[in-house]
């Protein structure tokens, strides 16, 4: 009977443990950069970004990020059945982290790790050992974040911080997964992207994330010439 007994047990915990691939299943594994023209990303572009920049004198905005997603995962529906390992990205993790890798408390009891939402499907890889990449964009720091960073800078002395990023989401067959955290440093400044726009671009930015990374906006106008 304790045969038995043992081997229901040994079950169970197998079924139970199904529920998850192996961490380096799926991964985050850069930045990418949008293209200047129409602000769109491609899974397999070699242009990426390698620091963030946040201005501080730029109009509020979310601070997005557009990271690519590798997924190791490899098809293993039966001849039957639709493709099993399609990962759906639902969202990310964000870890809030000063250079020196402590986890702030931050003002305005805002929750730090948090969650934002973000939609991508990565199809699975071809075999064992192949990558299948993917891209998303998501608010890595909300607008509403502005003044509790602004305060986290004041009061540690600290002009950057790095955030720690983990793609979620599950396979069409069900299961869940996380990825291990992609860290992405990013540095404040006051004017630093700051550009020249012709009248009537007020309050608009001149590239696909203002204020940003490497994205001018309006910082003065230019009136037309009489």
């Amino acid at each position: 009977m304790s045969r038995i007994i043992l081997m229901a047990i040994t079950l169970a915990v197998t079924v139970a443990g199904c529920n998850r691939f192996p961490d380096l299943s799926i991964q985050v594994t850069a930045n990418l950069a949008p293209d200047e023209t129409n602000c769109t990303i491609e899974a397999t572009q070699d242009t990426i970004l390698l620091r963030g920049l946040y201005d501080l004198d730029a109009p509020a905005f979310d601070y997005f990020i557009t990271p690519r997603i590798d997924s190791y995962l490899v098809d293993n529906s039966l001849e039957n059945q639709a493709v099993q390992t399609n990962f759906q990205v639902t969202g990310f993790d964000i870890t809030i982290k000063l250079p020196d890798g402590s986890v702030p408390e931050l003002s305005g009891d805002l929750p730090n790790p948090y969650m934002v939402t973000a939609n991508a499907v990565i199809p699975p890889s071809d075999s064992s050992g192949d990558v299948s990449s993917g891209a998303a964009a998501a608010p890595a720091i909300p607008q509403s974040y502005r003044t509790a960073i602004v305060d986290l800078l004041n009061a540690s002395g600290f002009n950057s911080i790095v955030i720690d990023v983990r793609a979620n989401g599950e396979t069409s067959g069900g299961f869940s997964q996380q990825s291990p955290p992609f860290s992405w440093p990013i540095d404040f400044c006051e004017g630093c992207l700051g550009g020249l726009c012709e009248q009537g671009s007020e309050g608009e930015g001149t590239g696909c994330f203002p204020g940003q990374d490497i994205w001018p906006y309006c910082a003065a106008i230019v009136p037309p010439a009489n």
